[in-house]
C-alpha cells in the first residue's frame, strides 16, 4: 500500500545530502514563541527566525529531514505554505503573514495538546500530545526503561543503558530500519518511517556516550493527514538533560508549556502584576511512613483466592496523578500507601473507584525508597492489615490486586519468590503478575493481609516481580512524636 501523503511531506525522501531541523518546543532556549503556550496574540517583534522554521513544521510545509541547505528548504516551505493560503509567493513573509503562520501553528499545537514529559531523574524530557495519548507507570523490559503511552496514538521512550552506544550505532541501525519506507542515518542518530496497515509509525533512535534513547509514536493515518506535523514535533522535542540512567528510580511528569511571562508587549509590561506571596513550609513530610499502618501476624488456614478478592479489594483505589495512572492500598480509614513514581511531585492527587472519585494528600514522601502515603478527609469504608517483613515465609502463595493498563481492580495469583534488600529497601519478590500501571497496587498473602506494594518487574527473566514490603510503611509512635 502507497504511504500516504502526509507521512511524505513530514519526511522528505532519500537523499545524498540531508538537513536536519531541530524544533525548539523541548529546548533551553527561551527566547521566542514556541516555547511557551499564548492566551493572547504573540507580538510580531517577539517572532524570532526559528519560530518561524518551527510554525512551518507544525502546519506540515517544512520537512524535518530535508535535502539541501536549510535555508532554501526554509524558503520552499514558505512558498507552500503562501500557495496554500492563496497568497503572491515570495522569498520572505510579511509581518501579517509571519504573524497569521505563527498563530495557525500555535492553534494547531494545542489542538494536539502539545507537552512535556520530563524526568529529571533519568535525564531526559520529550514532546507529547496529550489529547490523543495517556502515559502509564514506567516499567523495566530487558534492561531498558520504557515510557508507554496509549489511546488513539501510541508512543514509547525508551532508555538503554550500555548497548546501543554512539560507537555500536552502525551495526544496529540496518538491522532496526530493515523494511522501513523511509530511512536516514546521521551522527548520533537515526530515523525510519514504517507503514504498518491503516497506521504510520516513525523512530528516532539518539546514541550517547553510555547508550541511546529511542522515541516512536504510531499514529493512524486520517490523524497524521490532520496533523502533520506530530512526528517532526516529537523528533526535535527529544532533550537530554544529563546522561540518562535508566538504573535510578524514574519520577516522570507530564507538564504543559509555560505561559509565556509578561513583558513581550508594552500592553503587557503595562499590566499590573499580583505580588508573590511568601511560600508556605511544605507539610510532606520525607519519611514516606504512616503511623496509621497496623501490623498483625498470619492466623488462621489460607483463604480461596476469591475469598481474599473480596476481602481486600475493597481497600485498592486506582490514583489519577495528572496524566499518570497507578493503584493505592488503604491502610486505614484515612491513609493509603502508594509509590511515589506514581505521584511524582504532586502536592494532591485523585483516589478512584468505579465511577467515584476523591481528593487525596501527600501526606508523606520519600521518593528515593518509592514510598508515598495519602490521606483524604472522607472516610474510607475498607483497609487491610499489613503482616511484618519477618513474617513472611518464601514459598507461601501471594495475590496481586491493582490497575494494570488502567483495568481497575484486576487480581493475579503467584507464590512469594523470596525476600531481597533492593536500593537499601526490603522487597518482596514474587510470582504474580505484575504489569504496567499495577505500580502502588497490592500483595496480599492468603489471609488477606497486605505484604507488600507493587512497584517494578523484569520482563528480561521469567516473572521477576516486586514490591516494597508494606512494613517498610510503618512508622514508630516515638519516631512519630519526634518529628
Amino acid at each position: 500500500m502507497p504511504i500516504p501523503s502526509a507521512a511524505l511531506r513530514i519526511f522528505g525522501r532519500a537523499a545524498a545530502i540531508l538537513g536536519v531541523l531541530l524544533s525548539g518546543a523541548g529546548h533551553a532556549q527561551q527566547s521566542g514563541v514556541f516555547p511557551y503556550r499564548w492566551n493572547d496574540t504573540p507580538p510580531a517583534d517577539a517572532i524570532t527566525p526559528a519560530d518561524v522554521r518551527e510554525a512551518l513544521m507544525w502546519t506540515g510545509h517544512l520537512d524535518f529531514v530535508f535535502k539541501g541547505e536549510l535555508g532554501e528548504a526554509v524558503r520552499k516551505a514558505t512558498n507552500a505554505w503562501q500557495k496554500s493560503k492563496g497568497i503572491q509567493q515570495t522569498d520572505k513573509l510579511s509581518e501579517e503573514q509571519t504573524s497569521q503562520l505563527v498563530q495557525e501553528a500555535l492553534k494547531e499545537r494545542e489542538e494536539v495538546g502539545w507537552s512535556m514529559l520530563h524526568d529529571p531523574a533519568v535525564g531526559f524530557a520529550v514532546g507529547v500530545p496529550t489529547k490523543f495519548v495517556t502515559f502509564g507507570t514506567p516499567r523495566f523490559d530487558g534492561g531498558a526503561l520504557f515510557y508507554a503511552g496509549g489511546g488513539t496514538i501510541s508512543q514509547t521512550i525508551a532508555i538503554h543503558h550500555g548497548y546501543p552506544t554512539c560507537r555500536s550505532m552502525d551495526a544496529l541501525y540496518p538491522r532496526t530500519t530493515a523494511g522501513a519506507a523511509f530511512r536516514a542515518r546521521r551522527d548520533n542518530w537515526f530515523v525510519a518511517l514504517f507503514r504498518q496497515g491503516e497506521s504510520s509509525t516513525y523512530l528516532k533512535v539518539t546514541c550517547h556516550s553510555a547508550g541511546a534513547i529511542s522515541t516512536e509514536m504510531s499514529v493512524p493515518a486520517d490523524v497524521l493527514d490532520k496533523h502533520r506535523g506530530l512526528f517532526a514535533a516529537m523528533a526535535g522535542s527529544l532533550v537530554i538533560t544529563r546522561t540518562p540512567d535508566p538504573t535510578v528510580r524514574p519520577r516522570p511528569r507530564v507538564d504543559e508549556l509555560p505561559l509565556a511571562p509578561t513583558g513581550f508587549s508594552d500592553q503587557q509590561a503595562a499590566r499590573p502584576q499580583p505580588k508573590a506571596k511568601p511560600a508556605k513550609p511544605s507539610s510532606i513530610d520525607d519519611s514516606g511512613k504512616s503511623i496509621a499502618l497496623k501490623l498483625e501476624t498470619r492466623d488462621g488456614p489460607d483463604l480461596r483466592a476469591e475469598e481474599v478478592f473480596d476481602k481486600a479489594s475493597g481497600a485498592v483505589y486506582v490514583v489519577k496523578a495528572d496524566r499518570r495512572l497507578g493503584s493505592a492500598v488503604a491502610i486505614s480509614e484515612s491513609e493509603l500507601l502508594t509509590n511515589c513514581h506514581v505521584v511524582g511531585d504532586l502536592a494532591e492527587v485523585k483516589i478512584a473507584r468505579s465511577k467515584a472519585e476523591l481528593p487525596a494528600k501527600v501526606v508523606s514522601r520519600n521518593p528515593d525508597a518509592d514510598r508515598c502515603v495519602l490521606r483524604t478527609e472522607t472516610k474510607l469504608a475498607t483497609w487491610v492489615t499489613v503482616r511484618p517483613y519477618d513474617d513472611i515465609k518464601v514459598g507461601e502463595r501471594a495475590i496481586t490486586i491493582g490497575t494494570p493498563q488502567g483495568l481497575e481492580l484486576t487480581a493475579a495469583e503467584g507464590i512469594v519468590s523470596s525476600k531481597r534488600v533492593y536500593n537499601q529497601t526490603k522487597v518482596v519478590q514474587t510470582s504474580a503478575p505484575i504489569s504496567q500501571g499495577s505500580s502502588g497496587g497490592g500483595l496480599f498473602d492468603a489471609r488477606g493481609h497486605l505484604l507488600g506494594i507493587t512497584t517494578f518487574y523484569f520482563k528480561a527473566g521469567q516473572n521477576l516481580n516486586f514490591a516494597v514490603a508494606a512494613e517498610e510503611y510503618a512508622q514508630e509512635r516515638e519516631e512519630s512524636a519526634n518529628r
